[in-house]
This record gives structure tokens, C-alpha cells and sequence, in this order.
């Protein structure tokens, strides 16, 4: 049976972090996790930073495959980079958010407070995470590979031709 599978992206904006900065305020990134297993999480991407801001937008946006009827566990973790290191352990951490892709999927934007590692409040830190739909499959990407190939000659021409011909249907599939 054919999985249902849909991409979507993902937009964060976050309000009111904790300022971590002196003489100024902190200069978040948010990091993007999925679960590999009990209490284990794998980077998936970053967005960029943004300098001097307590309510920062991100630009970067997420992109997910969304697993229909499947538990898939997301984490946001908040930080606040003051280096150049891609290492987040001397960085400040400004917060977190779990919850599943389908928790985000069915409300559209899920606003919720972000989380310190000690189970408490991040102060009246917020996270937003809005959801999208990317329906736009027109492309396809194929990449191909073929080895021990018969070299045929094509009207004495010194270069060796090949074609690959690529069949294709849609199978009737419910969701």
C-alpha cells in the first residue's frame, strides 16, 4: 500500500525571548530537530540569525515530508549566538518547543510558550510556527545511473549514444 505524503514548510517567528546580550539584545537562531528515538534528536537545518532582536521573523523556512496517520516528533530549540562555532553548547539557550508535525498541520499556526531545559517557562518567551502546504509538483527530479553499458555507434559517429526511455504511471491512490 502506497504511503500519503505530502510536503510542507515551515515558518517560526518567536516574541518576547529572554535577552541574553549585555548592551544589547540577544541575536537569535532557531534550530530544527526530529526525533530518531526515545529522548534522541537529529539536527535537521538551521534558519539565519537574527542580530539584536527579541521578536525575530525567520526568513529561512523548513521543509518536511509530512507522513499521513504517522507520529513525527519535531523539536525547536532557540539560541542565542554570540560566535562563529556551529557548536551550540557555548551558546545561550533561550528555549524550546516539542510537538508533532500533525499537531502543527491541523491548526495551521500553533502558538505556544517556549520552554526552558528545567521544565520551566523561557520568561514570556513565544514560539510560531505556521504550516504550509507546498502543492506545486510539476518537476520532478530524477538522477540516473547505468554501468557495463553495450557501446553502440550511431551512423559512424565516433561517440557512443545512449537513450534511456522513462515510462510512468499514476496509480490510484486514497488518503
Amino acid at each position: 500500500m502506497a504511503q500519503c505524503v505530502t510536503k510542507v514548510e515551515l515558518s517560526i517567528s518567536c516574541e518576547n525571548l529572554l535577552n541574553k546580550d549585555v548592551g544589547s539584545k540577544s541575536d537569535p537562531l532557531c534550530v530544527f530537530f526530529i526525533s530518531t528515538g526515545e529522548n534522541q534528536w537529529a539536527e535537521i537545518d538551521r534558519t539565519e540569525q537574527v542580530k539584536n532582536c527579541l521578536a525575530p521573523k525567520f526568513s529561512k523556512k523548513f521543509l518536511v515530508d509530512f507522513y499521513f496517520e504517522q507520529i513525527q516528533k519535531l523539536k525547536f530549540g532557540i539560541y542565542d549566538i554570540d560566535n562563529k562555532t556551529i557548536d551550540l553548547k557555548d551558546d545561550d539557550f533561550l528555549g524550546y518547543f516539542e510537538c508533532t508535525l500533525g499537531q502543527i498541520v491541523s491548526s495551521k499556526k500553533l502558538m505556544r510558550p517556549l520552554m526552558l531545559k528545567d521544565a520551566k517557562l523561557a520568561g514570556k518567551g513565544i514560539i510560531s510556527i505556521l504550516a504550509e502546504e507546498i502543492k506545486d509538483n510539476r518537476a520532478v527530479n530524477l538522477q540516473l545511473q547505468a554501468q557495463n553499458l553495450d557501446k553502440k555507434v550511431l551512423l559512424n559517429f565516433s561517440k557512443t549514444l545512449h537513450v534511456f526511455n522513462i515510462y510512468f504511471f499514476l496509480p490510484q491512490v486514497a488518503c
